[in-house]
């Protein structure tokens, strides 16, 4: 019989970067509504965010009229959406990515430690990142908050060392990327590390680029642009590649459509070229990527699917969190670009040597998924808690 979940985790209510048409924080979605479900007994998951491809409609509670609106307006009603999905959650998470950076005083984050303190329902934050913070006084308000959260799984060695440095009081697990369960999510087996075998006949590459860099300059950001899109061209000029595009982010604003349509202008008439992006969900996406042979990513969890997908890929590290995610799969050098490339001929070596180069990440993928199951298997609300001394 299964057991009685504990009633914290009945009806989480689930907050991160969402909303914002991005696949990778999407997948985050649909991990924890899985991995909520399976580990902690959840019933009821609510997520803080509007209607998604990939979750039943009953699972999100925001409006999206609220994305659409900017300023004072847009900012008022996500806070009093989100306010009244508080009322009727036993606990909140903060679920995936890089959320614990930035602060202002008035940030929603505020509005969820008083909830947490006022009702005496737990906080959590599983499989985040903490830092590099962007200001001081963000440090200062995160640290507030962030010391007032029950359990933290963390997807990164440093953002752990981080917490004992600032002598956080809770649980915490160093632990790793949700998505590392986003093929069990979807109901697939766990990936064996046996190495892909060598396309036969045309190979298809696939793409993810990064419409947006706010930490590169312009100049920085039009010399790698420039190399990465020259160099697939290159490639499919002289080898039998195909392509597909992945728009990882379709967001009006903070997207990758101009820079992915650039790549479409380039390869065109030149080889089979697929599109699939955000807006086709993150099933079709994981579905899309399993078809290629070799990627090049700029979006993390472009790197990340075709990692799990068993894909030969080589990423762009244009933020430290490329870098960690690297070196913690153990991905062989040669396969690894620099932060800004400058030489579309390099580009395209890198690519055509992993058309015969049976070389794979040092990490098995099956451990990179069991680091991400310790979200949820460590909490203090885990099903098998009672019978588990690590959790108490």
């Amino acid at each position: 019989m299964r057991p009685e979940p504990a009633p914290a985790a009945r009806r989480p209510l689930v907050v991160g970067y969402y909303g914002m048409d991005n696949v990778g924080d999407n997948a985050f979605c649909v991990v924890l509504d899985w991995a909520m479900r399976v580990y902690w007994g959840a019933r009821e998951p609510i997520f803080a965010a509007p209607p998604l491809v990939d979750l039943p409609e009953d699972r999100t509670g925001m409006d999206p009229r609220w994305y659409a609106r900017s300023g004072v307006t847009g900012r008022a009603g996500t806070l009093l959406n989100k306010a009244a999905l508080l009322r009727h959650s036993s606990m909140v998470v903060f679920g995936g990515g890089s959320v614990f950076r930035e602060m202002g005083p008035l940030s929603e984050k505020k509005l969820f430690s008083l909830f947490s303190r006022v009702s005496g329902h737990p906080m959590a934050a599983v499989g985040v990142s903490v830092g590099p913070f962007l200001s001081s006084a963000a440090e200062r308000r995160l640290l507030e908050v962030l010391r007032r959260i029950d359990f933290i799984g963390v997807r990164d060695l440093a953002s752990a060392e981080l917490l004992r440095g600032a002598d956080y009081p809770g649980r915490l697990v160093p632990a790793g990327d949700l998505a590392g369960l986003l093929p069990e999510a979807l109901g697939e087996p766990v990936p064996t590390g046996a190495p892909r075998a060598a396309p036969r006949g045309r190979a298809r590459l696939g793409v993810t680029l990064l419409g947006v860099d706010y930490e590169a300059a312009d100049e920085e950001s039009r010399l790698r642009e420039d190399a990465l899109i020259e160099g697939v061209r290159a490639l499919v000029l002289k080898e039998p590649v195909d392509l597909t595009v992945f728009v990882f982010n379709t967001h009006p604003v903070h997207g990758d459509e101009r820079v992915s349509q650039r790549l479409q202008a380039a390869v065109d008439g030149l080889c089979d070229v697929r599109t699939v992006t955000a807006r086709d969900g993150v099933r079709a996406c994981w579905d899309e990527m399993k078809r290629c042979d070799l990627g090049l990513h700029m979006r993390l969890h472009g790197a990340v699917f075709a990692y799990l997908a068993g894909v030969p890929f080589t990423l762009v590290p244009y933020q430290k969190k490329c870098d960690d995610f690297l070196d913690e799969i153990a991905q062989p050098a040669a396969r690894r670009l620099a932060r800004v490339p400058r030489d579309p001929a390099e580009v395209s070596r890198i690519l055509a040597a992993m058309l015969t180069d049976d070389a794979v990440p040092g990490l098995a993928r099956a451990d990179f998924a069991d680091r991400a199951r310790l979200n949820f298997t460590r909490a203090p609300w885990a099903l098998d808690a009672a019978a588990d001394p690590s959790t108490r």
